[in-house]
């Protein structure tokens, strides 16, 4: 961890030629307990240099809605119900971007995942994208998922996969972006004596308003259960996003 802000803050002190930076945050309403609340906030910051490399920050999942313990006061079953929400996730990212032309490139970084201070997972990831001259861009991201962690019962899971295939659309005539994101999520055998494997598919739609720095955003996800504990394993998720960025 140590090793890790110290590579951040050397990087950030290499460059105060700033190329844009942006705060980001959003309101999430779930229709079911895969995030351990049924309405979860997201905050995240990034600076990008003028070498295109991005350093970001992200604090997710923060549960500020009703959890499974308050709908079930009665049960005080830890394992089926809970007390409280899970903690939320910190991310700590860099980001590389290489402008091979001036539509294509491709990109390379890294995620570390931490919660309460401790390390979840190790997560590099690959990009690829083609932004057509007509406002239609494509990309496509790969993230490897390496735990750090064993489980309570001393095993560890195998390497998880996340594939986000990405199409949108800027209006010419209007200061509004479309775009549709396919995520699947390929996940490896969790034990070694029940090696199941746990794969899912979401769909995010979004739509930006564009015209001025504040970009609000509208979003609609339809989530899989990928990883849920087993008592909600096969529980989908509908969720409306409110949430805007501010870029400078």
């Amino acid at each position: 961890m140590r090793h890790l802000i110290a590579f951040t803050l050397i990087i950030a002190s290499q460059s105060a030629l700033c190329a844009s930076s942006y705060i980001e945050g959003n309101v999430q309403f779930n229709s079911s307990y895969l995030y351990d609340s049924k309405t979860t906030a997201k905050m995240e910051a990034g600076h990008t240099f003028d070498t295109d490399t991005t350093l970001r920050f992200k604090i997710e999942d923060i549960a500020i809605g009703s959890t499974p313990h308050s709908d079930h006061h009665h049960h005080h079953n830890d394992i089926y119900y809970g007390h409280s929400a899970r903690a939320p996730l910190v991310t700590l990212g860099v980001e590389q971007k290489f402008q091979l032309s001036r539509n294509f490139w491709l990109g390379a970084g890294y995620e570390h995942l931490m919660q309460v201070g401790e390390t979840m997972q190790y997560r590099p990831l690959f990009k690829i994208g083609y932004d057509f001259d007509e406002g239609i861009s494509l990309s496509h991201r790969t993230r490897v998922e390496v735990y750090a962690q064993h489980d309570r019962w001393g095993y560890k899971p195998d390497i998880d996969y996340r594939f986000d295939n990405k199409i949108a659309y800027q209006f010419k005539t209007h200061p509004v972006k479309l775009h549709y994101n396919n995520v699947y999520h390929m996940g490896g055998a969790y034990y070694p004596y029940y090696p199941y494997t746990d794969n899912s598919m979401d769909h995010e739609f979004r739509l930006t308003l564009t015209k001025y720095a504040f970009q609000p955003y509208f979003e609609y996800k339809s989530q899989g259960s990928f990883r849920a504990p087993y008592y909600r394993r096969g529980v989908e998720n509908s969720a409306f996003l409110i949430g805007g960025i501010y870029n400078f």
